[in-house]
């Protein structure tokens, strides 16, 4: 919005500091008035975390009510069938996660209505620019899996800490585990992380793969790392070491059936008794699509 000629004073932005409304007011006061403005357009960024809030739910109905102008941007996880509530999913948006001709359509639409509700003029380079850099910069984004929703587990034994997490570091993305099968009946140890609804279709076609850096002790030479894939675990073998190895897996090297990968919910990394010799730690980090 900047690069194509808005500033701070045409943007309100609740949770971003130089768009914020100001200590004092009363919020739903504020949005009131502010709902009240002719050339008022909202943008709806649109995910399950919006819909598990109340406040954006409130904000959206303000929104109808008002019967103000607006698109929606559906995020990572969300397709046009799951929008709801009173803005409805007939109504056309914008698919997050592209950079394809369509999408470029999509946001050149945008650039008219912005054009004609705040009198801007950006010149078609800068406007190419900065769609094409924001559109990447969000494909890029959902490359990275957080692996903070994650957890572990003994296989069919739930009472015992034979495989735990004991420490996750969110702003490096990684993972520290314990195995420790004297702790355990269980022939298996499972790292899961959860990827939410994630399609992973496109990856697959443009031959992409699936990344990470791991490590482990002395005890641990060989894991699985499986992806839950049309409801089914599908395994690939890698071995690992007490130096810190580089994995790049091809996504083909999983499953070739194109519409498995409409779903892929969750990552795991799985340890078996057999490969264990003793009590250990694993390390998974900076998981991704490349």
């Amino acid at each position: 919005m900047y690069k194509i000629g808005l500033t701070e004073k045409d943007i309100l932005c609740t949770s971003v500091p130089e768009t914020k409304i100001s200590i004092m007011n009363d919020i739903y006061d504020y949005l009131n008035n502010y709902l009240s403005t002719e050339e008022l357009y909202v943008i709806f960024f649109l995910s399950d975390n919006y819909y598990s809030s109340p406040v954006c739910l409130n904000e959206m109905g303000a929104v109808w009510l008002k019967r103000s102008d607006s698109l929606n941007f559906l995020l990572n996880g969300l397709d046009f069938p799951d929008v709801k509530g009173v803005v409805g999913n007939t109504k056309i948006g914008i698919k997050l996660g592209n950079c394809d001709s369509m999408t470029k359509a999509s946001f050149n639409e945008l650039l008219d209505v912005l054009k004609n509700k705040f009198n801007i003029s950006p010149s078609p380079t800068n406007w190419e620019m900065a769609r094409d850099n924001f559109l990447q910069s969000v494909m890029e984004n959902q490359r990275h899996i957080d692996m903070s929703f994650s957890r572990s587990y003994c296989i069919d034994d739930s009472e015992n800490d034979g495989c735990k997490i004991i420490k996750k570091n969110s702003s490096a993305n990684t993972i520290f585990a314990q195995i420790d099968f004297s702790q355990t009946n269980s022939k298996l140890c499972d790292i899961v992380v959860f990827n939410g609804i994630r399609n992973f279709t496109s990856y697959y076609i443009n031959r992409k793969n699936i990344c990470f850096e791991a490590y482990a002790d002395a005890g641990i030479h060989l894991i699985d790392v499986e992806l839950r894939l049309n409801d089914i675990d599908i395994p690939y073998e890698i071995y690992i070491n007490e130096d810190e190895k580089s994995i790049k897996i091809p996504l083909g090297q999983f499953c070739n059936h194109i519409s498995y990968w409409q779903d892929v919910p969750q990552i795991k990394f799985v340890v078996h008794r057999k490969n264990v010799t003793e009590k250990a730690n694993l390390v998974i980090k900076n998981l991704r699509i490349e």
